[in-house]
């Protein structure tokens, strides 16, 4: 383009103008085209972020009964914890174990086996409140957090879980065939402050397995232990 100067003439000024003009429109159009790329990627990123946290969910879900899985129990757990430290409240843990979950596993086969895991799975998750954290934390074994909870509390809990499913006999919904009586062993520890989280659990454990060798389908404590 040639500068604009004091003796230029009318039609260089023109032309001048009409340059900057073009230049302009240039300018814009690269720009629109610029915002209509960076919008895209904008979207592209937010369908990222949405994908990336649906696949942390479904990470910490287990597949088959939809409950949180180990990991979202142990993280969970650190919360839990972490919180009752420092604010000096109660929390207590059940470890929920089916009683003879194998044999019935072999009597009636592992596709009727998962529609049992799934209605203890609900059976529980419907016996809890809102705030308790119930998770698979794998094969017939689930756990259930109960923030503010004294151990006489949790073990009126467990006992409703436990009668919930001792007074109550399964159907298979697909022919209607009596699968019988299906019961639970349950363990319950307490959490004493600054406990390391695998002492705190190793209690409920102790529990269950003193509640499943004393003649299952009933509720040990972390005092049965004691006695």
């Amino acid at each position: 383009n040639l500068p604009l100067t004091k003796g230029s003439s009318g039609t260089e000024i023109k032309d001048i103008v009409n340059d900057i003009i073009s230049e302009a429109q240039k300018i814009k159009k690269s720009n629109k085209s610029m915002h209509n790329k960076l919008e895209g990627m904008k979207t592209e990123i937010e369908d990222l972020q949405k994908n990336f946290e649906q696949a942390k969910t479904e990470a910490r879900l287990d597949f088959l009964t939809g409950l949180p899985n180990r990991q979202a129990f142990d993280k969970m757990l650190k919360n839990r914890t972490g919180e009752i430290s420092s604010e000096n409240k109660n929390l207590c843990l059940l470890v929920i174990d089916i009683d003879f979950f194998k044999n019935f596993n072999d009597k009636y086969g592992h596709l009727t086996g998962d529609q049992v895991l799934k209605f203890v799975a609900n059976r529980i998750k419907y016996l809890v409140k809102g705030k308790d954290f119930v998770a698979r934390c794998g094969g017939e074994e689930f756990s259930v957090l109960l923030p503010k909870a004294p151990l006489s509390g949790a073990k009126t809990v467990a006992e409703n879980i436990r009668a919930s499913f001792a007074n109550s006999k399964l159907k298979d919904t697909s022919n209607s065939k009596d699968l019988g009586i299906l019961t639970v062993s349950i363990g319950i520890s307490s959490y004493k402050n600054n406990e390391s989280l695998i002492s705190f659990c190793d209690r409920a454990d102790k529990a269950l397995y003193f509640a499943k060798n004393t003649g299952r389908n009933r509720v040990a404590t972390e005092d049965d232990l004691a006695m």
